[in-house]
């Protein structure tokens, strides 16, 4: 990626906790998820649920998208990301 494409990355992330039902349902034992929306201007839009993976800081995907996170998603998400 070139500096310039960076320069032109819109993103937004919040952290969100998640109960041990929804965990449950994310098949993960996390008590956050992590939505990260990026948009590039030639480019969709994506978005990224993480989960914490460990001590050490690292993050794992989680493909799943169940309807609570679906509404999360698409009901927090930064009015650029929606258009």
């Amino acid at each position: 990626m070139t500096c310039e494409l960076l320069e032109a990355l819109e993103t937004s992330i919040k952290r969100y906790r998640v109960t041990p039902e929804q965990a449950a349902e994310l098949n993960v034992e996390a008590e956050t998820v992590t939505v990260t929306w990026q948009k590039l201007t030639s480019r969709a839009a994506s978005v990224l649920v993480t989960v914490p993976a460990g001590e050490d800081g690292w993050a794992m995907p989680t493909p799943h998208r169940p309807g609570w996170l679906l509404t999360l998603i698409t009901k927090d998400a930064p009015a650029w990301w929606l258009k």
